[in-house]
């Protein structure tokens, strides 16, 4: 029996396919080999090991979710929402990426340097200092990744747990119902409501917000001290 064409791309993809399904712990080479169908040893030809495989497949899930083409009338906070958004998408599709971004020898391939290349040329709207807009961009991308981090471990918890969700300690605080001493500074707090505060997606807007904020004042300050 004649094994079907096999190519580094087709790889790469049920590699992609089978993490989004099982996560990384199960992925290995001998069972993307199975979903493939063909012999484990044959998949070596095209990828040298595990690590170049997690390379590949991050540097994939960047480029199926590239940054537009800037509107002409876009200034550099509608490049801050607009990476927000998409990345909020790609994080709730392909959670594993969360793990492999934030590791140096898998982040960084050819189109997620264009999706970084894509944020500094916004930021130089504010600076035109390269490594400047460089660190606005990668803290922009850290905190993406830790609001994100939030609904992928409620979505993995969900998973294995079967028991009934119990409320956060503040959670039961803001409905009225608190397990412990409320400590001063959070007793307005209580009874008020969950609101915007326990939201990710609304958490997501408000500190791209307060990013924004921040980086606009960096930026004035530092015009000014060369003044």
């Amino acid at each position: 029996m004649t094994e079907p064409k096999l190519t580094r791309a087709a790889i790469v993809d049920a590699a992609v396919a089978m993490a989004d399904e099982t996560g990384l712990d199960a992925l290995s080479m001998r069972r993307i080999a199975e979903r493939i169908g063909v012999g484990a040893m044959s998949l070596y030809r095209h990828v040298p090991n595990k690590d170049a495989l997690l390379a590949a497949m991050t540097d994939e899930v960047a480029r199926r979710y590239p940054y537009p083409e800037p509107e002409p009338d876009w200034t550099w906070r509608d490049r801050v929402r607009v990476a927000g958004e998409i990345d909020w998408q790609l994080y709730r599709q392909h959670p594993w990426v969360l793990f492999t971004f934030a590791v140096p020898r898998y982040n960084f391939g050819p189109h997620s340097l264009a999706c970084l290349e894509w944020l500094v040329a916004g930021f130089a709207e504010l600076t035109d200092d390269p490594r400047t807009a460089t660190r606005m961009s990668l803290s922009l991308w850290s905190y993406l990744a830790g609001i994100a981090v939030q609904q992928v471990s409620v979505g993995f918890l969900a998973e294995h747990d079967g028991d009934e969700e119990e409320p956060s300690g503040l959670a039961a605080l803001l409905d009225g119902e608190p397990r412990w001493p409320v400590p001063p500074a959070l007793e307005p707090l209580v009874g008020s409501g969950r609101g915007d505060l326990l939201d990710p997606y609304r958490l997501l807007r408000a500190g791209l917000d307060a990013l924004c904020d921040g980086f606009a004042a960096q930026a004035g300050a530092a015009a000014q001290n060369r003044k």
